[in-house]
């Protein structure tokens, strides 16, 4: 039988029924939760069973090939979680581990920008520091960091108040108007707002949002109603609509930045910026705030800069 690991005695002894309901639950089964913990598959089995014993309630459906969770399973799962992390947190709090970057990193990022950049900058995170694992959730599913358990959470937003949140602002969200040089030959190039109105838009469709571009001129801000033959609500689904030369798209400059310096794209009406939004990093509030939190939110600050720099304007 494999040495037993005891990296953290807490969780292993008082709490090990907790945590091996989380092991089966996030490594889907008893086998790979045995070989996580360094205890027999036997082992795992039994206190999971002595959970569902004390609690009186099956917490998980099993069958000779898969294990699942009942809805009883699915509510403990989720407190299980929080039990562990804050365990966890007091933990390090008194050890010197709590001076190094370590364990699982959940972060949950809008679908595209993880995707296109949280992603890249979450693995150099990792080069920096090896002992820290990542889990990336990229959907544009508003998370609830506490009742799910993410450590962070980057989200796009005007502005963001939430007493239960830190919030850090990274930077700004850059949108273009932009167009294939394809297009605008057969088409022609719109000089002001008002000449959208005779162009195919490729238009973001959100869910009861009006169908309008928000523009800053020298008269200050101004709304357009916008309308062509494609709409989408995926920012990447745009993106490539406008490189076949399908109409002028409001994208996001970390999105078309390659292909504004390749030439594939062009940008439209300068003068009159698309107003966009904010990239924010948000955390809980904890009075002990775990190394790996702390360490991703300072790299975040600096890395934006680096991986969002300003897209070209023609």
């Amino acid at each position: 039988m494999p040495a037993r690991k005891r990296t953290n005695p807490l969780l292993f002894d008082e709490m090990m029924p907790l945590h091996a309901f989380v092991r089966v639950v996030e490594d889907g089964g008893f086998s790979a939760a045995a070989r996580r913990l360094g205890v027999t598959p036997s082992a795992v089995s039994k206190q999971v069973a002595h959970l569902e014993a004390r609690l009186g309630a099956r917490l998980l459906q099993r069958t000779t090939h898969h294990v699942s969770l009942t809805e009883a399973g699915s509510v403990f799962y989720q407190h299980c979680r929080r039990v562990l992390a804050e365990l966890e947190d007091a933990t390090l709090s008194v050890t010197a581990l709590d001076a190094r970057p370590r364990g699982l990193l959940r972060i949950s990022a809008p679908a595209v920008l993880g995707e296109v950049h949280v992603g890249a900058m979450a693995a150099e995170f990792q080069d920096s520091f090896p002992d820290v694992r990542v889990d990336l959730d990229a959907s544009d599913r508003l998370v609830d960091l506490v009742e799910e358990g993410f450590d962070v959470a980057i989200r796009i937003a005007d502005t963001l108040e939430d007493s239960t949140l830190v919030v850090r602002r990274l930077a700004p969200e850059q949108r273009l108007l932009c167009a294939s040089p394809a297009y605008l030959q057969r088409r022609g190039t719109p000089r002001t707002p008002d000449d959208l109105a005779d162009h195919d838009c490729l238009v973001f469709k959100r869910s009861h949002a009006p169908l309008e571009w928000q523009l800053e001129g020298p008269g200050g801000r101004r709304e357009l109603r916008v309308s062509g033959p494609f709409q989408s609500n995926n920012n990447l689904v745009l993106r490539h609509a406008a490189l076949q030369g399908r109409g002028i798209a409001n994208l996001p400059g970390y999105l078309v930045l390659d292909d504004l310096r390749a030439g594939s794209l062009v940008t439209l009406l300068p003068e009159t910026p698309v107003v966009g939004r904010s990239i924010f990093l948000v955390h809980p509030h904890r009075r002990l705030l775990p190394a790996k939190v702390r360490a991703f939110a300072e790299f975040c600050l600096h890395a934006f800069e680096r991986f969002l720099p300003p897209a070209p304007r023609r």
